[in-house]
């Protein structure tokens, strides 16, 4: 907070700088404006436009300015606050080493309030990968059966290849004309040709 006589010596450094006139009715008006702020704030906002701005300045200005200033200092005094809590502890806690049993029991009561935690879930290409590579390796560490006989692999059917046998019946045009006439009577379905009827 500033009072007037503290305005008027604002508005005389800022006088001095912009050859503006300052009268009793000036100061009152400017306390008015800007009569809340603190005074070295106000005095470094007035150095940093004059600094920075050939724009005539107006109450508006300083206050802008006097805010980040305000902010900057109060997240300095925070910082140094912080560093003197951390220093203080730091001076009454002892070394690390000193302080193993409590880390480690910290880290005990960590561990039991955390779930137990399903590696595939969480990293699911990984073990994914790992299954395939174990695979690949005993099959590449395996020894080869002893007792394995080559001669003793499954047949494989011609309907499943999809290549008839040579020499099956139905490549021949009598043996297939005598199959389906076999087919036919026993059926009952069997007519009598011109031939036979004759």
């Amino acid at each position: 907070m500033m009072n007037k006589s503290q305005v008027a010596a604002i508005l005389g450094l800022i006088a001095a700088r912009d050859r503006r006139t300052v009268g009793e009715v000036d100061v009152h008006a400017w306390h008015e404006d800007i009569g809340d702020l603190d005074f070295d704030d106000v005095r470094q906002a007035i150095s940093a436009h004059f600094r920075d701005s050939t724009e005539y300045l107006m109450p508006a200005h300083i206050r802008r300015l006097a805010a980040g200033l305000a902010r900057e200092r109060h997240r300095l005094e925070r910082e140094a606050a912080e560093q003197r809590a951390i220093e203080a502890y730091a001076a009454t806690a002892g070394p690390l080493t000193d302080r193993s049993a409590e880390i480690r029991a910290f880290v005990d009561e960590v561990r039991g309030a955390l779930p137990e935690g399903d590696r595939e879930a969480l990293m699911p290409r990984a073990v994914a990968w790992e299954r395939e590579h174990r695979a690949f390796q005993r099959q590449q560490d395996a020894e080869p059966n002893p007792a394995f006989d080559p001669s003793m692999r499954p047949v494989r059917e011609w309907n499943a290849s999809k290549t008839p046998p040579p020499g099956a019946w139905w490549e021949d045009a009598d043996a297939r004309e005598r199959h389906a006439k076999t087919l036919l009577a026993e059926a009952g379905r069997l007519r009598p040709s011109a031939d036979t009827a004759a």
